[in-house]
């Protein structure tokens, strides 16, 4: 198990090279909402070499990185299923979410959980707020009853690894900075639960672009 765990967490992130091949195999059929999606994967890249950068040159905290991820990682998805939903929804929907989202992001890195320290607080609230777009992303599926073979649709495979992956995470960034700390062995499995939520996710998408529409 320890040996899985050690894995998980050294190599998760090379994970990002599939929905990243997947990208560059179908670029050419990615649709508009699909690009929020390249946009994410080309974050998360630039992110975790960011932090290795930054590692590498001698500064030891880097979690300022972490706080910009957020605000952007949040938005960006939010994006996507602004674009998916369409009219389905009222238009102020989802934009209200982001605008609320960056406010407590914000306010929470100047006031409450500062640059050099873990934002729990907004990557639990990111967590709730993708998981209820998630449900309403599936609402809208059931409810337009024009999806045939789902499991074709590059949005139900995105949608569903954004599901696993926020709504696993949710308890583990709630109780990172209280539970966590006060037991190493349990701090050290739920991040590898961690890890292994972000190497599914990686997956989903990668499958998700795969299925992307063979024409424009």
């Amino acid at each position: 198990m320890k040996k899985f765990v050690d894995w998980i967490l050294d190599y998760s992130s090379y994970f990002l090279a599939f929905p990243a091949v997947m990208a560059l195999f179908r670029f050419k059929f990615i649709t508009r909402e699909l690009r929020y999606i390249l946009a994410l994967v080309a974050l998360s890249i630039c992110t975790e070499t960011a932090m290795y950068l930054i590692v590498k040159s001698g500064i030891r905290n880097n979690l300022f990185v972490v706080h910009i991820y957020t605000i952007l990682h949040f938005n960006i998805i939010a994006l996507f299923y602004y674009t998916h939903f369409g009219s389905f929804y009222h238009r102020y929907a989802v934009p209200s979410m982001m605008v609320f989202f960056t406010g407590f992001a914000v306010i929470n890195s100047l006031f409450f959980q500062k640059l050099t320290e873990f934002n729990t607080k907004a990557l639990s609230l990111e967590c709730l707020l993708v998981v209820i777009l998630c449900v309403m992303s599936y609402y809208k599926m059931i409810t337009e009853l024009t999806v045939k073979e789902p499991e074709k649709k590059p949005v139900f495979w995105i949608n569903t690894g954004f599901l696993f992956y926020f709504a696993g995470n949710i308890v583990l960034f709630t109780l990172s900075n209280v539970v966590l700390k006060e037991n190493m062995d349990f701090n050290y499995l739920s991040w590898g639960l961690h890890a292994l939520l972000t190497v599914i996710l990686q997956i989903f998408i990668g499958i998700g672009l795969w299925h992307s529409p063979h024409q424009k």
